[in-house]
């Protein structure tokens, strides 16, 4: 498997689509430090370290960016390997269904993970600057706390990648992996939001029927999504963020297991 996943990154990090996620990745990455810096040098910068690292996870706490830079990038290498015939070719020469799927499991992984390391490596380092200067600390809250934020958004974007995989298994195809790509990251911010506000409702309603049962469907609901998860880091909202990281694995559990039965399955002469 070794080879394969070698083989798929070179392929992964040579195509136009990584580089397109690449330069968008730094562009969103340069609009969060041209705020920073815009702030405080204003004087009104209020925010510190936490708030601009999570934000890597999620812009103002509804909407999922690097997610959306991803998507494509994703789809697209993986639909590839269906339309070029490449699937079939592995198998000609010997690779197993199982050594396949997970060689390109973990090369999405590897690749949106990275891409989330980039921005966090950039931000922490162009923003720290600012941020002490202007408030006289770094952190609100301790270093294990931010780092604990940062561990399980970056499980959840594993979490995320093995739920892209299991979508491009099921399509099959390149054009269609690419538009569901995208489609899948849209729903799912979507129902998140629809979620946040169905929580705030509730917390302003406390004495409606079903209040607590319905609050705590909805929080399950949003630990449950990788995109939820991002959105609850990046809003520094977690209640429940010892049980994020254990729905996260469940998330990579099923959807492998749930792929690799599909792909042993799917006809690719």
């Amino acid at each position: 498997m070794g080879n394969l996943l070698h083989a798929g990154l070179s392929r992964l990090v040579r195509s136009r689509a990584f580089l397109l996620a690449l330069l968008a990745e730094l562009a969103y990455t340069a609009l969060v430090v041209m705020v920073c810096w815009d702030h405080y040098a204003a004087g009104t910068g209020n925010y510190t370290l936490e708030s601009i690292l999570t934000a890597g996870f999620g812009l103002m706490g509804y909407l999922p960016v690097p997610s959306l830079i991803a998507a494509p990038l994703l789809s697209l290498h993986l639909g590839a390997d269906y339309s070029d015939g490449t699937l079939r070719n592995k198998l000609i020469v010997g690779h197993t269904h199982t050594g396949i799927y997970l060689s390109d499991l973990l090369t999405c992984v590897i690749a949106a993970v990275g891409l989330d390391v980039l921005y966090l490596l950039l931000a922490g380092a162009l923003c720290a600057y600012p941020v002490l200067g202007m408030t006289g600390t770094l952190l609100r809250v301790s270093p294990g706390q931010l780092l604990a934020w940062v561990a399980v958004g970056l499980l959840a974007r594993a979490a995320w990648a093995a739920a892209v995989k299991l979508a491009v298994t099921l399509l099959g195809s390149r054009t269609s992996a690419s538009i569901a790509g995208l489609l899948l990251v849209m729903a799912a911010a979507g129902l998140c939001s629809f979620a946040f506000h169905e929580l705030e409702y509730l917390a302003r309603h406390p004495a409606e029927s079903g209040c607590a049962l319905r609050t705590s469907l909805w929080h399950l609901l949003l630990d449950t999504l990788p995109t939820g998860q991002y959105l609850r880091i990046s809003r520094l909202d977690t209640p429940y963020l010892w049980r994020m990281p254990l729905l996260s694995l469940g998330v990579i559990a099923a959807s492998t297991a749930a792929g690799l039965l599909l792909f042993r399955r799917k006809d690719l002469k």
